[in-house]
């Protein structure tokens, strides 16, 4: 079989598993409906979901069926990986949106962004959710819960045999850990791990005394780090230490790596708390929380108690990207500088490479200060003192080369570049700094936390720049970019 006819069977595969997603996503637009046993009145909303899941269903099959070839002649490779993950994303965030638009609950943009906030697990919201009705808030938290563990991509890599080439989707999707050798075990046990923490959650909220349609949705958006909440005044309104106590543990878990979720499962207790992410977060903890609890304490709430509470569960939502937070956004805004500046610094260092947390994430962080706490050392101790340049990852122990130093500095750096993009978008429409900083670090944090600036009155130019930021934060920069080029590459190769 020539060069040209591979690359015609590998086209049509993308084409056949892009149909395969897509009939997923149509499955999905069907789930909220049982919400109508529940709340019969909400019949009216059906068609919202209805229509674009039928269409989803109808057209997804179609390509699956007539693009449908043997894997094994022509398995996929990087670059059809990337442009299948990439045709997913957007058809899935277009689709997102529909039901929004369709039941005239938000405009095309506005739905697009909430879609967007969806899949990526934000938590940024254009939604007044004191007057949705519950259909639609049970939607978005079943975007975030599943584009928190890039659930449609693991479904297909669990299902799909190994001949096809979908390791190559896997990691296409900024996955890279391993929990078992064959990639398709090891997301059947991500499914595992992530829905049976869903339960436990759900459970635990239903008995701190959370309704139990607030249970569930709280459960989905906690674990996926998410943050929609089905309340005005999120985990606040509920005033109860018990479901935030819980909410904390979930948020926590969502933002830690499978790979530590596996250890942890497996009784290799030693190896995992050894893990330099691990390390990394409650290092972040002991140093913020102080401080965010003396802004609190003498800037806000002014009782020792009451500051160190909601300086807890702010500092590890912040820290998860989760979004969750026991403040109102006007609240959050009178918060004074130093505690917000805070919470930009922790929304931005993320959660844990493979979670479901955006952001720089932890790994790169220690990488970081453990190559400028090693050079301090080398220039301090004789020339002859052997340092060991080694950190616990995944249960394994890694060595920091210089390369691997350099290339976290890269990316650092290019997200540091972006996210001062973003935030002059924000001061060229009025904002200040401070409401600058703190919102487009929730974006690219994919947080979800906010001063109050987000939402259907701001500027489309911000608008637009939150939903670019909330892409980057959840695929990663380098992702992107490969993706975006990718199609002109291909077309390069195939002009000569």
């Amino acid at each position: 079989m020539d060069e040209v006819d591979v690359q015609t069977l590998r086209n049509c595969l993308v084409i056949s598993y892009s149909g395969f997603l897509l009939m997923g996503i149509g499955g999905m637009l069907f789930v909220p409906l049982l919400l109508i046993i529940a709340y019969p009145h909400e019949v009216v909303y059906a068609y919202s979901f209805v229509i674009p899941g039928l269409l989803a269903l109808i057209g997804g099959f179609v390509l699956w069926r007539l693009f449908r070839v043997d894997p094994a002649l022509a398995s996929l490779g990087r670059p059809q990986a990337l442009i299948l993950v990439g045709v997913f994303w957007v058809v899935a965030c277009i689709f997102g949106a529909t039901p929004f638009i369709i039941g005239f609950i938000l405009s095309p943009l506005d739905g697009l962004f909430e879609a967007v906030s969806g899949w990526t697990t934000t938590g940024l919201t254009m939604v007044s959710v004191a007057t949705c009705p519950n259909i639609f808030l049970f939607w978005r938290s079943l975007m975030q819960f599943v584009g928190g563990a890039g659930l449609a991509v693991l479904m297909l890599t669990a299902i799909i045999g190994p001949k096809s080439g979908i390791a190559s989707v896997y990691s296409a999707e900024a996955r890279t850990e391993r929990l078992l050798p064959a990639i398709r075990h090891t997301a059947r046990m991500i499914l595992k791990i992530y829905l049976l923490y869903l339960f436990i959650g759900i459970g635990l909220l239903h008995v701190a005394g959370m309704p139990l349609f607030d249970s569930i949705n709280h459960s989905m958006c906690a674990l996926a780090t998410g943050g929609f909440s089905t309340r005005a005044g999120s985990i606040g309104s509920y005033q109860s230490l018990e479901i935030e106590i819980v909410t904390m543990v979930l948020m926590l878990l969502g933002s830690l790596s499978f790979a530590f979720h596996y250890l942890l499962l497996s009784g290799k207790l030693g190896k995992a708390t050894k893990d330099i992410e691990l390390k990394v977060m409650y290092a972040s903890i002991i140093i913020f929380l102080p401080i965010v609890t003396y802004g609190l304490v003498y800037g806000f709430y002014h009782s020792p108690l009451q500051g160190f509470r909601h300086a807890l569960f702010n500092v590890i939502s912040a820290l998860t990207g989760t979004g969750y937070t026991t403040a109102s956004p006007e609240s959050i805004s009178q918060f004074g500088h130093l505690v917000l500046f805070s919470l930009v610094v922790l929304m931005s260092m993320g959660g844990s490479t493979g979670s479901t947390s955006g952001g720089i994430k932890r790994y790169r962080i220690g990488v970081m200060a453990k190559s400028i706490f090693w050079e301090i050392k080398t220039r301090l101790l004789p020339e002859s003192a052997v340092i060991g340049r080694t950190a616990w990852y995944t249960g394994e122990k890694e060595t920091i080369t210089p390369d691997l130093f350099m290339e976290v500095s890269i990316f650092v750096f290019a997200y540091i570049t972006l996210y001062i993009a973003g935030i002059i978008v924000f001061l060229l429409n009025g904002y200040s700094v401070m409401g600058a900083l703190f919102e487009y670090a929730s974006a690219m944090g994919t947080v979800g936390l906010s001063t109050g600036i987000t939402g259907p009155g701001m500027p489309v130019s911000c608008k637009v720049m939150e939903i670019i930021g909330m892409i980057l934060g959840r695929l990663e920069l380098w992702a992107v970019l490969i993706l975006m080029a990718t199609p002109f590459e291909w077309m390069v190769s195939r002009g000569r």
